[in-house]
């Protein structure tokens, strides 16, 4: 009998502000995440240096490292072994 191997995923969660109105309450607001699930680190920083811009930038912010984007954008990254 074998074992079988955990796969590790990475996860890279987003906050956005989130707005609705609602016929009741008017204007609503709330702070959302976006989770992404990735099987690397590698996936993760090349999907941010693709997909990440600053504000008002018409090029991606192309950072090095995710800790930089993790500093500049406040993204959180976890890693989940099953």
């Amino acid at each position: 009998m074998s074992k079988l191997k955990k796969k590790d995923e990475w996860v890279l969660r987003s906050t956005y502000d989130d707005h609705w109105f609602d016929d009741v309450k008017g204007d609503c607001f709330e702070i959302a995440y976006d989770w992404l699930e990735f099987d690397t680190e590698d996936e993760i920083l090349k999907y941010l240096q693709k997909n990440i811009y600053g504000e008002g930038d018409s090029k991606p912010a192309n950072f090095k490292t995710i800790k930089e984007y993790v500093d500049a954008f406040y993204f959180q990254v976890f890693k989940r072994t099953h």
